[in-house]
């Protein structure tokens, strides 16, 4: 497991992320022509790994993912019908297509002013690219040629505002693969979202199980947080 870090990352985290088994890899980040900095094209030159899957820090693996190595050059998820999301990505390094990217970074159009819009532009064909299935015989893949893209199915990619569409997952829940946690400010990590978002509890129930790695982390707990927990829950006894 590798994490990229960026600046204002703290070394606290850092030590909490390495307790934890990650590899912690340092990047730096790019200016682009909107001066928004890109931060997910490292990916595409991880040339040291035969194949990356990409997932935000605000995603949650709730069932098996393995099978996503199976995909081919470049798998994303479709949002909205037309336009790929960036949060769940399965790519296979190459130096050549990092150096491509590099070369239309100043000139492609972003509609986020980020790595994003970037790669909607990129891969501009990505919503006519078939769905990725990976149940299909090994006798066939020998045989086919192999996919640009491909379109991961909303299971690998199932973002709350989905869920909060109907105040229900919209597709099967019991298959669901990657949880993500779109939605502005409402971050599961910010306890308190719970309170506002179901899915949260997802994310809650595994922070709370977590084992200690460093002092006081025992539950997911960080100790810089417990001065605000103990001053929000005595301002809410008042009341």
């Amino acid at each position: 497991m590798v994490v990229l870090v960026s600046d204002g990352v703290s070394d606290y985290a850092k030590k909490l992320l390495e307790a934890d088994g990650w590899i912690v890899e340092n990047i730096s980040l790019l200016v682009n022509p909107n001066l928004v900095r890109p931060k997910r094209f490292k990916i595409f030159n991880m040339t040291n790994y035969k194949k990356v899957v990409y997932l935000d820090a605000d995603t949650m693996v709730v069932k098996s993912i393995e099978d996503l190595f199976k995909c081919e050059k470049f798998c994303a998820n479709l949002k909205h019908s037309e336009r790929l999301n960036s949060g769940v990505m399965v790519v296979e390094p190459s130096e050549a297509v990092f150096n491509n990217m590099m070369s239309k970074v100043n000139t492609l159009p972003s509609y986020t002013g980020g790595d994003q819009g970037f790669l909607n532009s990129y891969y501009s064909d990505f919503p006519n690219a078939h769905v990725f299935d990976p149940n299909i015989p090994q006798e066939v893949l020998k045989v086919r040629p192999v996919p640009e893209m491909e379109r991961l199915s909303t299971l690998y990619n199932a973002d709350v505002g989905l869920y909060m569409l109907a105040n229900k997952w919209m597709v099967d829940e019991s298959e669901l693969r990657v949880i993500h946690y779109t939605l502005g400010p409402l971050k599961p990590w910010d306890w308190w979202t719970s309170w506002l978002l179901k899915p949260v509890d997802v994310w809650q129930n595994v922070r709370e199980r977590l084992e200690e790695t460093l002092p006081g982390t025992g539950g997911g707990k960080n100790p810089n947080d417990e001065h605000l927990v103990k001053f929000l829950s005595c301002y809410l006894s008042v009341f």
